[in-house]
């Protein structure tokens, strides 16, 4: 496996500054997934002041492209009770927002009776059974170890299987990998997953959501398909999202056509 020899940001006072890890396919702009690994870090500080809470979803919205320049990331408090705290961070460049998001904490307790509802039954094998892990950009540093369940389909529809990811570098530089930061950092692969054709990728996603039934467990997440419904060039796609242990969540992504595939291609 590949181990972790850079960071995708590093502190500069209140300002963070993007790596060369940071950087998305879509030009000289800030990766997706780096949205929701900024919006779980802001949300970190509120889990580990109370254990008591756990994090039952994240939205995540991306307003803009943002460029490889310093973000600032804000949190202030919504609502908070006995049993719910709502949050709200604010990401921000020179030029103004770039992006949002808005957690959900909510307090454990205990289960209610009764039989529930399963998720779709996943039967994978897991990193280990599938030996090394894929390159994600051929002659790029590697941005996560990923392990495709279906790479032996047509290149279009690869990722239509599913896949296990694990994340190998720092977020920000000298700061241990949170499971939550790993769920933000992972969460933008729902939108590829769910809402690829066998044509490739046709949407842009506009946001994406995290729901939590349990918290992680360990540096494995596996991204099962779920479903995907579209109409007019606006699309919605959801994924289950597992650990080595089973389901934990659901991510989601609302999208849109993507004209600009369609001019390159």
């Amino acid at each position: 496996m590949t181990e972790s020899r850079q960071s995708f940001f590093i502190a500069d006072g209140d300002a963070l500054v993007p790596q060369s890890l940071a950087k998305g396919p879509w030009g000289d702009t800030l990766h997706g997934r780096v949205f929701g690994a900024l919006c779980a870090r802001a949300v970190d500080d509120y889990l580990a002041a109370d254990a008591g809470l756990m994090c039952a979803r994240l939205t995540v919205d991306i307003f803009r492209a943002a460029t490889m320049a310093p973000v600032w990331v804000t949190t202030r408090v919504v609502r908070q009770g006995r049993r719910i705290l709502v949050l709200e961070t604010r990401i921000e460049q020179e030029s103004g927002p770039v992006g949002e998001g808005k957690a959900m904490l909510l307090r454990k307790s205990e289960q209610p009776p009764g039989e529930l509802l399963e998720t779709p039954h996943w039967d994978v094998p897991t990193p280990l059974e599938l030996g090394e892990p894929r390159l994600t950009m051929p002659g790029r540093v590697a941005m996560w170890d990923s392990w495709l369940i279906d790479d032996n389909s047509a290149n279009e529809s690869r990722l239509r299987g599913g896949l296990w990811m694990r994340e190998i570098h720092d977020f920000v530089e000298g700061e241990t990998l949170t499971p939550l930061v790993r769920l933000g950092a992972t969460g933008d692969i729902a939108h590829p997953i769910a809402n690829s054709s066998t044509e490739g990728l046709g949407f842009i996603n506009s946001d994406y959501t995290i729901y939590l039934g349990r918290e992680p467990r360990g540096e494995f997440l596996g991204i099962q398909p779920y479903g995907h419904i579209s109409s007019f060039g606006v699309a919605a796609g959801q994924c289950i999202v597992h650990d080595l242990d089973g389901p934990i969540g659901f991510f989601s992504a609302a999208a849109i056509a993507n004209s600009m595939a369609r001019a390159n291609s």
